[in-house]
């Protein structure tokens, strides 16, 4: 990838893609406020080989590295630990930057990357709002994430979204009933959980066997 050109070590080119992929997630969550920035060590002239929303600093890909970002990574280089976790700064507009840093270790143990998310303070509010709702006027969100505090307590959870998805579809004595809340319960990814079976068991009313033997099944 051209984004890598100055990381020969293929681990070293995995570990960065990585954090391409981050970027993306971070601004996509944070939204138009937020610039997200990653820097190669290798080539401090042209150290920026990614960066979200760069009109906040009025910086491209192939800009060189900042003053703060040196200061930081020889930091790290001398004590390997962060000096600061979080800053502020003003850029030439008077806008006000929270930001934070982070070092991107290689495979070999030594810094490859900077890795930074600049939040602009001064962004207008109603733009801030605009981009943290759903796209739609009237769009009700989904309740797309349960926040537990146990894994029994994520798996009861689960299996009751399981009762309910399937018999919008299949009413309880249908025969494949059972097996097609086990089929939504792998495809959630219940089963990674080492009390899901004698869970999904009990509730179900069929036997550990029985639950395994579907599983055979469906990953067949």
């Amino acid at each position: 990838m051209e984004e890598f050109i100055y990381l020969n070590n293929p681990k070293d080119q995995k570990i960065m893609a990585s954090y391409f992929s981050l970027a993306d997630s971070i601004a996509e969550l944070l939204g138009k406020q937020c610039e997200i920035v990653i820097h190669s060590v290798t080539n401090f002239e042209n150290s920026i080989i990614k960066i979200i929303n760069g009109y906040h600093t009025n910086r491209k890909v192939g800009d060189p590295i900042t003053d703060k970002g040196l200061q930081l990574l020889k930091h790290y280089q001398q004590h390997h630990a962060d000096s600061e976790r979080c800053y502020f700064s003003h850029l030439p507009s008077g806008d006000l930057i929270k930001s934070t840093t982070h070092i991107i270790i290689g495979s070999q143990g030594e810094p490859i990357g900077i890795f930074c998310i600049n939040l602009n303070l001064s962004y207008p509010l109603d733009k801030i709002i605009t981009s943290l709702m759903p796209k739609y006027e009237f769009l009700t969100p989904q309740k797309n994430e349960t926040f537990t505090t146990t894994p029994q307590e994520l798996i009861e959870n689960t299996i009751n979204n399981a009762i309910i998805e399937v018999e919008k579809k299949l009413p309880k004595n249908s025969k494949s009933y059972k097996k097609s809340i086990i089929r939504y319960l792998v495809d959630n990814g219940i089963f990674e959980l080492k009390d899901a079976i004698s869970q999904v068991s009990k509730k179900l009313n069929i036997t550990p066997h029985a639950i395994y033997k579907h599983l055979r099944e469906l990953k067949k």
